[in-house]
């Protein structure tokens, strides 16, 4: 894969890239940054893509996966953790009972712990499959399978003491 071909797959991964990186550090413009540095790394050093290896998608995810966690090493997350996924294009009856379930689903995903929120939103948001989350937070499938199951139980009881 030549440069030109790298940039533009990047491109196209850079919402899904913001998305994983605000999931993990809660504030949009140091995910901003994290994504920003993740893609000057890995256009100034094309050549530490091995397309022999996977796809370029759970590798760029694993590298600002990493940069992310570094930066929280430096410093404790600051923020609302969760983005508010609101359709536009929804009636304001549409729009509130979104809104009611995105605020539950936010506290809930808000209320589980960091590692258990990156496997669902890499799973279900991202909709990466499991041999990409995988390479991306470096663990065998099997233990992605057992880590979102157990990240799905959890948000599922914290969901259903919500409605009680």
């Amino acid at each position: 894969m030549n440069t030109s071909q790298m940039k533009q797959e990047l491109i196209t991964l850079g919402g899904g890239a913001h998305a994983l990186a605000f999931q993990i550090l809660g504030n949009p413009d140091d995910a901003s940054d994290a994504v920003q540095d993740s893609f000057a790394k890995v256009l100034g050093k094309p050549d530490t893509y091995d397309i022999d290896k996977g796809p370029l998608k759970p590798w760029f995810l694993r590298v600002v996966r990493n940069r992310c966690l570094d930066l929280l090493r430096r410093r404790r997350p600051v923020g609302d953790p969760v983005e508010r996924l609101v359709d536009k294009s929804a009636t304001p009856e549409q729009a509130a009972e979104i809104g009611d379930r995105d605020r539950a689903l936010k506290e809930a995903l808000a209320s589980i712990s960091s590692e258990q929120r990156q496997i669902v939103i890499l799973r279900d948001y991202l909709d990466l499959s499991y041999a990409e989350i995988a390479d991306v937070i470096e663990v065998a499938p099997g233990t992605v399978m057992s880590r979102l199951h157990r990240a799905r139980l959890a948000l599922r009881e914290v969901l259903k003491s919500h409605d009680q």
